[in-house]
């Protein structure tokens, strides 16, 4: 197989790698999509920051609810199934990147390889849920993958000259940080979830991972460190603790092409067809766009912000309008008229009088 299709949906970032192993052929071609799904009133979805047509609701946050029996609630109230939603991400990306590019075996109608690829630290009935799901929307074609399979793939393509090593993988998102040792293209055991608040180092996490298979730093080949969600925007902090890990470990530790780009890319691989137990690097599939490049393409950090301020104008606007609408307005009606001016009436008269009394008081005392 010459061509491969990776695919992972993120917690904010969505995204979708070409890429062919066949010698002399581009690098890959990458997609970035905002982690939410866009439906119109007829039905018809779409996976980005910008409403296609005419929008009905929007649905978000759906990566980790996959298996929650509660459902996930769209804008409008609707309750959906996470997992059917995260079956339409994919199905959206797909179709974002047909047609494919005819470099590699495509030109030869070599059919291309699809992955997706899902946390690590998920257990097997929430895979089976999202399996099923997949399968349910017609795309059984596409194979699911671990996010470290993939990154350790990545790795054993792209930079190990021994393929089949241990590797161990890194992985940072919002809600904590996940540690998997991965042997030759297969997860040894369970992944190590971590919870952020109060989680210690992350060279402590990776050693006590591997004793609990009885192994030491100096059995690992490498480290890769990526991340997801808005933790990994800071390409800075990724790069650190990598860094750090190299430092206290004494062990080789390197950040992908971008946090979350590298299980999609290493998905891809996967799915052209690279055995990481056996194949040697003689044919490397390149590197995507750099991760700023790619960040550009969704808006990264900055289009964040520029939606928080947004949401933030409008909150104020809308709090401006609310005290507007509390604030006692007269309304004018041909009954209320006429009040105004019976008591405007009234009011002159009674100050006529006080005049005359006054008047009448002051001529009797001259008198």
């Amino acid at each position: 197989m010459a061509i491969g299709v990776g695919l992972r949906i993120g917690r904010v970032v969505s995204t979708a790698v070409i890429a062919s192993n066949e010698p002399g052929t581009p690098d890959p071609v990458v997609l970035a999509r905002d982690s939410v799904l866009h439906v119109d009133h007829d039905g018809n979805t779409s996976l980005g920051s910008v409403a296609h047509g005419d929008e009905a609701r929007t649905i978000a946050g759906f990566l980790t609810r996959v298996g929650d029996a509660s459902g996930i609630t769209a804008s409008d109230g609707r309750m959906y199934r996470a997992e059917d939603a995260m079956a339409t991400a994919i199905h959206c990306l797909l179709r974002e990147c047909h047609p494919l590019p005819t470099f590699g075996g495509m030109d030869r109608d070599s059919d291309p390889g699809y992955a997706a690829t899902y946390p690590s630290h998920w257990d097997p009935d929430t895979i089976a849920t999202l399996r099923a799901a997949l399968d349910y929307a017609d795309l059984r074609h596409v194979d699911l993958v671990s996010d470290a399979q993939a990154a350790a793939a990545w790795y054993a393509s792209e930079i190990s000259e021994t393929p089949g090593q241990l590797v161990g993988v890194f992985h940072l998102d919002d809600g904590g940080s996940t540690v998997t040792l991965v042997r030759s293209g297969v997860p040894a055991g369970k992944a190590y979830r971590t919870p952020a608040q109060g989680a210690p180092s992350p060279a402590a996490q990776l050693a006590t991972a591997l004793g609990s298979f009885g192994w030491i730093p100096d059995n690992l080949e490498a480290v890769v460190v990526m991340g997801d969600g808005l933790v990994a925007r800071d390409r800075t902090h990724i790069q650190g603790i990598a860094n750090s890990l190299a430092t206290k470990l004494t062990v080789r530790s390197l950040v992908g092409p971008g946090p979350e780009q590298t299980a999609a890319l290493g998905a891809a691989i996967l799915a052209a067809g690279f055995t990481p137990a056996r194949e040697t690097n003689k044919t490397r599939i390149g590197l995507p766009p750099s991760y700023d490049e790619t960040d550009v393409l969704t808006g990264g950090l900055a289009r964040l912000r520029e939606l928080e301020r947004r949401i933030d104008a409008e909150n104020l606007v809308d709090a401006h309008s609310a005290a507007e609408e509390s604030a006692p307005v007269p309304v004018l009606t041909a009954d209320t008229e006429e009040e105004t001016g019976g008591g405007n009436t009234r009011t002159v008269a009674i100050a006529a009088v006080a005049v005359l009394v006054l008047i009448a008081l002051v001529v009797g005392v001259l008198l």
